[in-house]
């Protein structure tokens, strides 16, 4: 034990005035601050937790921080003879190893902690928004799966150095042995074996990330990081122990050397194999139930009372199983916090469960489903709804938005409480978007599947056409229309309004486009200009905070819109401004740009509006049958952008824009029990505008630099 603390001390020592394991370090903590910055960005809005977004972002750069700290301890000691002196004196091979590695490694330990503080220090002090979630419990999974990495990298990358003279050589092999390598194999194999795709929908190494983040430990994980690293070691100290006997005696003592790696190798996979097959899955939750799901699905929780059985039909060895996991685990445990209903789980795996499975296909449940079921009841969850994409593909990826809280929540509900299917009709025939059109930019896809969620059917209809609007209709919807209703349109449309009719209408922001001569009419006017303003994220988008005390908007208080090529919307002057309500505002730095083409923009204050302006308004007017009574009052919300909701703007992530529409069909349909949010806890929502993201990056920039300096003035003065 002594030698192994003295050996960890100077090994320790020598690498914290090392130029290469600084550079290693400070190289590490820059690569993975900016890969956390854009991770960030991208999952902003998602349901992959920020910790396992960091510990992701790190995963490429440990081997390259593992390869410069290790590629000196024992190539140079080779190179200029001091191995040899040290192996004179009575000494074990292995303690030496071990103290080296351990220095090593708690170097690392000490470069990870650092960039722990990006997200507990620099994040908090960025967005406030998610001060109150970043704790050092919820990434203390994260960072022992990090440390696992790290622990079989270094491992490698010593037992690398002891085979060469070289530490050059040494960082290039390390690279090509944990780095190069696996990768070249996994996507060998994903590529030649189509059947792996089905297996792995990532690497296996970032699925153990993914997995030890969220709280999912699996023995196999362990016993594999734990059995490279020892076998790492082991072949580090007999390469050292074979440098004690040269000459002829020494190629006998060589060829046993060998012989016993090999030996050791064969049994580590064998283990790795058995753990693998003997394989132990646990959870442990560092999140509460409250945190995790969203109000609106406590709720539904709360109010589904009794049994209620959920079968997960799908393989267990699937891409979609963990999230599948997660999911119904977490509502089950909020069942039991709100004293709901009682969820028992049963997985149904195709490949094991012959005779289970076969009843529920007979049943019309197919593989890849999720059963309810109380009572007599059932209600059926497909995987594929549990995610969001634009083609109606499944892509369990870390850019998938998952949305399988919503669905499930919904289906609870329907079993509960049997939702009366109201019928939304979108106007065709003007140029508007079809909800039925999957383009990834300009479709609506995702907003229909989210609205036969809930329960509504969705018909289109042409106004010229029909005589009148439906008796069914529950709201109508005037999607993006970019030309002219004619005025027999207008006429049927007025007389619907007047009978006291619900509308949402999402403008262009094209003149006289669409209905803007009714809505003139009504009491909102859409202004010709386009909103900017200096809180955006891409430059030409307005990220839009300032939200209406109303039953649309108070679910979202703490949210953030997104707003693109919006124009802003008034009151119709001479008309009687009550009742129009602005729902959502900009702040005070937007304006209305007459002309977006000319770069840069600039404020003309004798001819452009300045804000706050309001983007989206809500109008609520007497019916004609009982005006002063008001018992069907008439219904609009106008919403000052065409593609509010489209596929491109909800895979921005990050925005209530999906929720902030969903309140305001229901508002319109008469379904005004909207008190509860529907954004589950677990999302992600740092609420940060492109200035933020730039704070935030500098700032952790400023943490790299300081901490390369603390370093170097230790060095210095210990010269």
């Amino acid at each position: 034990m002594r030698t192994i603390r003295v050996t960890f001390v100077r090994t320790f020592s020598r690498l914290w005035v090392s130029w290469t394991a600084l550079a290693g370090t400070v190289a590490f903590l820059a690569l993975s601050g900016m890969g956390f910055v854009r991770a960030l960005m991208r999952g902003d809005g998602g349901s992959v937790p920020v910790a396992a977004l960091w510990a992701l972002s790190a995963v490429p750069f440990l081997p390259v921080m593992a390869a410069l700290v290790t590629m000196r301890l024992v190539a140079d000691e080779r190179a200029d003879g001091r191995l040899e002196l040290m192996l004179a004196t009575p000494v074990r091979e292995r303690d030496v190893v071990v103290g080296k590695f351990l220095g090593a490694l708690v170097l690392s330990a000490v470069a990870l902690a650092v960039y722990l503080l990006m997200p507990l220090l620099v994040l908090p002090s960025c967005a406030p928004a998610l001060s109150g979630k970043m704790s050092t419990a919820a990434f203390l999974p994260a960072f022992c799966a990090l440390m696992l990495q790290s622990a079989a990298w270094c491992a490698l990358g010593l037992c690398a150095s002891a085979c060469t003279r070289h530490a050059a050589v040494a960082a290039v092999a390390t690279l090509a042995l944990v780095l190069a390598l696996p990768n070249a194999v996994f996507m060998a194999g994903v590529a030649w074996f189509p059947v792996l795709r089905a297996r792995f929908a990532e690497m296996p190494l970032d699925a153990h990330i993914i997995d030890l983040s969220t709280g999912l430990f699996s023995t196999a994980t362990v016993v594999f990081y734990v059995v490279l690293s020892c076998l790492g070691l082991f072949v580090a100290s007999k390469i050292v122990a074979a440098a004690r006997i040269r000459g002829r005696a020494a190629r006998l003592y060589r060829f046993s050397t060998v012989s016993v790696i090999v030996l050791a190798a064969i049994f580590s996979c064998g283990v790795i194999a058995v753990a693998v097959r003997l394989d132990v899955p646990f959870e442990m939750s560092f999140f509460s139930a409250d945190s995790e799901t969203s109000a609106r699905t406590r709720q539904i929780l709360a109010e589904t009372q009794g049994e209620v059985d959920v079968t997960c039909f799908l393989a267990a060895k699937s891409p979609e199983s963990r999230a599948v996991s997660r999911l119904v685990r977490g509502l089950a445990a909020a069942a039991r916090m709100v004293g709901g209903a009682r969820l028992d789980i049963e997985w149904v795996d195709p490949r094991w469960d012959v005779g289970r499975a076969a009843s529920l296909v007979r049943a019309g449940m197919p593989e890849g489903s999720i059963v309810f079921r109380k009572g007599r009841r059932r209600q059926r969850v497909s995987v594929a709804d549990l995610f969001s994409s634009t083609n109606g593909s499944v892509r369990v990826t870390e850019r998938s938005v998952f949305v399988g809280e919503e669905a499930c929540a919904g289906a609870l509900q329907k079993l509960a409480q049997p939702t009366a299917h109201e019928t939304i009709y979108w106007t065709v025939g003007h140029g508007e978007t079809s909800p039925d059109s999957y383009d990834s930019v300009t479709g609506m896809s995702d907003m229909a599947r989210d609205l036969k969620m809930d329960g509504y059917r969705l018909k289109t209809l042409d106004v010229a056409e029909s005589p009148a609007i439906p008796t069914d209709c529950a709201v109508l919807v005037v999607a993006a229309a970019r030309e002219p209703f004619s005025r027999l349109e207008q006429k049927r449309l007025q007389g619907y309004l007047e009978a006291g009719g619900r509308m949402l209408v999402l403008a262009v922001g094209i003149p006289n486009a669409g209905v803007d001569g009714l809505l003139a009419d009504w009491g909102v006017k859409m202004l010709p200009f386009t909103v900017v303003s200096a809180r955006t994220l891409s430059g030409a988008d307005v990220v839009v905070t300032d939200f209406a005390e109303h039953r649309i908007t108070t679910p979202l208080k703490g949210g953030t819109m997104i707003f693109e090529g919006a124009a802003p919307l008034v009151p119709t002057e001479g008309r009687d401004p009550a009742g129009f309500t602005a729902l959502a505002k900009t702040d005070e730095s937007a304006w209305g740009e007459t002309d977006v083409s000319v770069r840069p923009w600039t404020l003309d204050s004798a001819t452009e509006p300045r804000g706050p302006l309001a983007l989206a308004v809500a109008l609520e007017r007497g019916g004609s049958e009982a005006p002063d009574l008001a018992l069907r009052p008439t219904r609009i919300v106008v919403i000052g952008d065409g593609t509010f909701v489209s596929n491109g703007s909800l895979a921005m992530r990050g925005n209530a824009n999906r929720d902030f529409f969903l309140n305001s069909v229901a508002w319109l349909a008469g379904l005004d029990t909207l008190g509860a949010a529907r954004t589950p806890g677990n999302v992600v929502v740092t609420g940060l505008d492109r200035d933020g993201w730039l704070k935030f990056g500098a700032w952790s920039g400023v943490l790299i630099l300081l901490f390369a300096a603390i370093v170097k003035l230790t060095a210095i003065r210990r010269r």
